[in-house]
């Protein structure tokens, strides 16, 4: 049984000379509760486990039992560099960052036990609204940020990203300064592939991994999604040659031991649906019933050139490697279940089709615990190099039936590519200024005191403008709204306090504070 299984790696884990505690935080803004840890096996709880993954939110229903990164090349030696690893936490990838000098030391001052970082939206514009207010007390995830690295280590002094509202090139809360994440909720995490031996057996790379989780509250498939940003640095000395990035997936839909597999080379998308038409129960797991849903993650910027099954197994690097290069851990490639031709892309055909066959479904496979990899190939990486990617993790049930869901997981796939170019803009980059109330945007709220029902005008001409309200404690109590005239009248349902106006008009951000009595 596989909870018996992975009990058996947390008594390995516990046991291990590796061992410490692993923090957890869970995304919870939309319809999925995804668990993020700091101990490099995402959607998963190493302390029982159980998966991670649950949607909707609330339930008890699983889409997924874990997920865990790959990394890997040669270098000019033609010898294997590897970081795989899969259901054992702090196995192959640890807590923290390394040293910048070339050296690529883990930090050993015991001041990354925790690793793993939250924060709001909320959170943020209430911080922007208050932090210059006498008695403001800065909340301590703000004030933890890991914006800097020990230079007493040689770190990097620029880790996690923020915005620096007064232009000081320092992480300031107090001034201003706030974390620059993407989506309404996100956790930043931050690991390397050097604080200890790794149980792939593969030879350490010297690598530096940065990973923002995110969700968005937004209507339809989007509240059906989380998001992963990935930044990868080469902190060593060598250039590595053929270097790949894999997402290792276990998809399991409810009840583990009744699915299938399948791939989607035009949309970048490995996925996972039911064998059959009704999902059981199993041990510590909600089945769906009827209709299964049908899960995948897809890439976002960067196109697979391999996705294919894997096992349960442990592997050898070199077994981990051959997985990473399109083919079985042996070395074998993977082949098309219908010409029987070699392919980088396992079972591709529509598994719902009445005419192509190269699917699970029209295979009549036995259904089973399922287990995916999906590769990039990045070429070469050299010192100081970063390579950054983006998945969604999509998800869909019509309620017709398992097949149809997963043929329907293609169009989730379209909508969240479409969102994504259109929505997700990288402000970490472009240096944004802060939620300041800016002199172009002329805009005033009355009553102000009010009972909920208050007017909000917009003193200028604009193409675009929207509102957003929190509570002092990021809670989002009006969802985005789009306002098509300078005048609007606005009802807020919520008991007496106050609350933070967010609007941004044609691209500009401004807050002010509301106060229902």
């Amino acid at each position: 049984m596989k909870t018996t299984l992975y009990t058996l790696f947390s008594i390995f884990f516990i046991g291990s000379s590796l061992a410490q505690s692993v923090n957890t935080e869970v995304l919870d803004f939309n319809n999925v509760d995804a668990t993020v840890s700091d101990g490099g096996v995402f959607f998963n709880y190493a302390s029982s486990g159980l998966p991670g993954y649950s949607i909707p939110s609330g339930s008890q229903s699983h889409t997924i039992f874990a997920m865990s990164m790959w990394y890997g090349g040669v270098d000019a030696n033609g010898q294997l560099k590897l970081s795989a690893q899969k259901y054992d936490p702090l196995s192959d990838q640890f807590k923290g960052p390394l040293s910048a000098d070339g050296n690529a030391l883990p930090d050993q001052s015991g001041s990354w036990n925790n690793a793993i970082f939250p924060v709001t939206k909320g959170e943020i514009i209430a911080h922007q609204a208050n932090y210059a207010t006498p008695g403001y007390v800065l909340p301590s995830n703000l004030a933890n940020w890991p914006a800097h690295g020990d230079i007493s280590y040689a770190q990097d002094f620029y880790l996690a990203p923020f915005v620096d509202v007064d232009g000081d090139g320092i992480y300031n809360p107090m001034s201003g300064d706030y974390p620059c994440i993407r989506g309404d909720q996100a956790v930043y995490v931050i690991m390397n592939d050097k604080g200890g031996v790794h149980q792939s057996g593969g030879d350490p790379i010297g690598i530096e991994m940065h990973y923002m989780f995110y969700e968005y509250t937004a209507p339809a498939d989007i509240e059906n999604t989380t998001f992963v940003h990935g930044k990868i640095i080469n902190r060593g000395t060598q250039t590595l040659h053929d270097f790949k990035v894999s997402v290792f997936l276990d998809g399991d839909i409810g009840y583990y031991n009744d699915d299938y597999f399948a791939s989607d080379s035009t949309r970048n998308l490995m996925y996972f649906y039911n064998g059959d038409n009704f999902d059981e129960d199993a041990i510590g797991m909600v089945g769906y019933s009827a209709a299964p849903p049908a899960t995948g993650i897809v890439s976002l910027t960067n196109d697979f050139e391999s996705i294919g099954r894997t096992d349960a197994i442990e592997h050898t690097a070199v077994g981990y490697w051959n997985l990473m290069n399109g083919m079985d851990i042996t070395g074998t490639p993977w082949m098309n279940s219908v010409t029987m031709n070699p392919t980088s892309f396992a079972y591709a055909s529509d598994p719902s089709s009445l005419t192509e066959f190269d699917s699970e479904a029209a295979q009549a496979n036995p259904p089973g615990d399922r287990h995916g990899i999906a590769t990039m190939d990045f070429g070469v990486f050299t010192p100081n190099a970063e390579i950054e990617f983006d998945y969604a993790v999509i998800y869909n049930r019509d309620m017709v039936s398992n097949l149809d869901n997963a043929t329907g997981l293609g169009n989730v796939a379209d909508i969240v590519q479409s969102f994504f170019d259109a929505t997700v803009v990288d402000d970490c980059i472009s240096n944004p200024v802060g939620l300041v109330e800016l002199p172009q945007v002329n805009f005033s709220m009355y009553p102000n005191p009010s009972n909920g029902q208050f007017t909000l005008s917009i003193g200028t001409d604009f193409s675009t403008a929207e509102i957003e309200i929190y509570d002092l404690s990021g809670r989002n109590v009006l969802e985005r709204t789009e306002l098509n005239s300078k005048e609007s009248n606005i009802e807020l349902k919520e008991s007496t306090g106050v609350y933070l106006l967010h609007l941004v008009v044609d691209g500009q951000q401004a807050v002010k504070r509301i106060i229902v009595e």
